[in-house]
């Protein structure tokens, strides 16, 4: 396509993936799939992959059944994240209780989320690509957790690491290594330099 967008079929119901793309200009088509993600990850921890390369292999599974419900010429997105502390995993916290829980462990530590995207096609990957962003949480008081919990409530309840850093999650650090994009589960500027060399933006 010889123009500044193109039309993606985004795997995901992310909202924030959706604005990270609509945001650049693309057209997106949302076609979320419902994949046993704890599962899936305990194969990969099975079989020794990284969390790296879990990441990365549920991204993977989630292109290769949003394709098997698509025209077989669309181009899908994909992606996946892992919240890596010291080799442990977070996953999105299921009550407020344990996002309290998770808040306080990773306090006053540094965690990396290993974002991965992949675009599929039919029955094949395109490419993938994977960010480690890093995050130093300070060590903010209960206070300020219980004033904090407070004022997100339920929302952070669809996020991994129980933060929105685009919201008030911002606050819970003292510093971040890595991009914005990538932290936010999307990143960008790998994606869009791969769909111009693929020629599917204007290069």
């Amino acid at each position: 396509m010889n123009s500044l967008s193109t039309s993606l079929t985004l795997a995901s119901a992310s909202s924030a993936r959706r604005m990270l793309l609509e945001d650049a200009g693309l057209h997106i088509r949302i076609r979320p799939v419902d994949l046993d993600e704890e599962t899936l990850r305990k194969a990969c921890t099975d079989a020794g992959l990284s969390l790296g390369k879990t990441a990365v292999s549920l991204a993977e599974s989630k292109a290769r059944q949003a394709a098997s419900l698509a025209e077989k010429d669309e181009l899908i997105l994909a992606a996946d994240q892992i919240l890596d502390f010291k080799g442990a995993v977070f996953s999105k916290p299921a009550a407020i209780s344990e996002a309290r829980e998770q808040l306080l462990a990773l306090r006053g530590g540094v965690h990396i989320l290993r974002t991965a995207i992949v675009l599929w096609r039919g029955e094949k990957k395109l490419w993938e690509h994977l960010a480690s962003p890093s995050l130093t949480m300070r060590s903010f008081s209960e206070a300020f957790l219980d004033a904090y919990l407070e004022e997100e409530g339920e929302r952070i309840l669809s996020c991994v690491g129980a933060y929105r850093l685009e919201g008030p999650g911002v606050h819970l650090f003292s510093s971040i290594e890595g991009s914005q994009d990538a932290i936010l589960g999307l990143p960008r500027l790998p994606l869009l330099n791969e769909l111009r060399r693929m020629g599917v933006l204007m290069s």
